[in-house]
């Protein structure tokens, strides 16, 4: 109808492992791209002209994902940012499978009036498998997320805008506390790949624009601050050579932001 419409769609993609894994050891030379099957369909409606919701559903299976020979718990999918590039450096085969659903609703309201924003809320789950075939969660397996952004027009020459995210903890896998004190360096739990969630993440930002106009161009002045509630987001864990202690690292703080824009 005028006002709702509704989607499908699929796909069959394919994509080289990175070209570093691929030359690393002489027996990764024989990777194949890794493949992921694609099934999406939605619905949207639009109440205005200015105003869309959107609700998506989508499901994804991936084969011939690199995995590690000697390690079988470890899919590539499952390191993320967890590892450092040199420290999964190792011989792989094109056996990892995987698979991803979710649904996301969206809502927009577009700035023909005084107020505009956008907003969405993800429930999703990713798992991965390694050749052992169990599936665990992936680095990028966020359970829910939620994300407002907007601002209102205080007047012709003020705008405040401001934006919130939350989601859960992203998986981690943690250090194993005996080998990385007997060694004094980090060494991973494979037995809990990815077993561990950081805690629940929230961030809030806020922003005020000033607009004022200089020889016929718009010169914008702004200042605001991100993270405003001074929450310590968890970043990462590290081991620390100097103690031979588990350290953790959080997400920077409340940071003051100002500048200046002149469009000519």
């Amino acid at each position: 109808s005028p006002k709702v419409s509704a989607h499908v769609a699929s796909g069959l993609y394919y994509q080289q492992p990175p070209f570093l894994f691929v030359t690393v050891f002489p027996q990764n030379r024989v990777l194949v791209p890794l493949r992921a099957d694609h099934y999406v369909g939605g619905l949207t409606v639009q109440p205005s002209p200015s105003t869309r919701i959107t609700i998506e559903g989508y499901h994804k299976r991936y084969a011939d994902y690199p995995v590690a020979r000697d390690y079988p718990q470890l899919s590539l999918a499952n390191l993320g940012d967890t590892f450092n590039v040199r420290e999964i450096l190792f011989p792989l085969v094109s056996e990892g499978t995987g698979r991803a659903t979710g649904v996301e609703l969206f809502a927009e309201k577009k700035g023909s009036g005084r107020w505009y924003g956008q907003a969405n809320l993800a429930v999703s789950r990713a798992r991965h498998a390694g050749l052992d075939g169990i599936l665990r969660p992936g680095s990028f397996d966020y359970p829910v997320v939620f994300n407002v952004t907007g601002g209102i027009r205080l007047s012709k020459n003020w705008e405040l805008g401001g934006r919130v995210s939350a989601l859960s903890g992203r998986p981690y896998t943690p250090y194993d506390p005996v080998v990385s004190t007997l060694q004094r360096r980090g060494v991973y739990d494979l037995t809990q790949v990815n077993g561990v969630r950081a805690p629940f993440y929230f961030r809030a930002d806020l922003r005020i624009d000033r607009t004022f106009t200089i020889a016929g161009s718009p010169l914008l002045v702004f200042a605001g601050a991100q993270n405003i509630t001074n929450r310590k987001n968890f970043s990462q864990q590290v081991w620390n050579r100097a103690t031979n202690a588990l350290d953790t690292n959080d997400q920077l703080g409340v940071f003051p932001l100002v500048g200046i824009e002149w469009r000519f």
